[in-house]
């Protein structure tokens, strides 16, 4: 290669824009999340507030208190609490991130319920808004007292 050729080459290199880099987001994070699970016994509307804080790599602890409420019918409260402990892999493929999350804990004894066992199991897309914000779509299963049920939830998240 020549002399010219390769300022040609170090000149367009040098005037070609670079690609902007997506930033990770910091180490600990704190979720609201709306979701809509569909029990036997009909449709059941919750909130949820999780904090979460990377373990090592994509790989991220995850703390959860869910309320969920019911219209009342004979022998089912009308409110139900749960708190869950999980992991939860989130890929580092930039601005989109799909993740896979595992949770177990319990069903807390409210609106006459006893406790009991509890778990889900979610799939999911996140977009980093920003380093601090992004938002989710998951779907998955949740299991509160043994009875399982399909579970479709939005979010927001703020990385602090």
């Amino acid at each position: 290669m020549t002399s010219t050729a390769r300022r040609l080459v170090l000149a367009a290199l040098l005037v070609t824009p670079a690609v902007r880099a997506v930033p990770q987001p910091p180490n600990r994070a704190i979720s609201l999340e709306g979701a809509l699970a569909a029990p036997r016994a009909g449709p059941r509307p919750a909130a949820s507030l999780a904090a979460g804080t990377w373990l090592d790599g994509e790989l991220h602890a995850t703390a959860r208190l869910s309320v969920a409420s019911a219209p009342r019918t004979d022998g089912r409260g009308a409110a139900e609490a749960a708190a869950l402990v999980g992991l939860r892999w989130v890929a580092d493929t930039g601005a989109w991130r799909p993740g896979l999350g595992v949770e177990a804990g319990l069903r807390l004894p409210v609106a006459g319920r006893r406790a009991a066992a509890g778990g889900a199991l979610r799939v999911g897309l996140e977009r980093l808004l920003s380093r601090q914000v992004a938002v989710s779509a998951s779907a998955g299963v949740v299991w509160l007292g043994g009875e399982g049920a399909p579970e479709g939830a939005l979010g927001i998240t703020s990385y602090f």
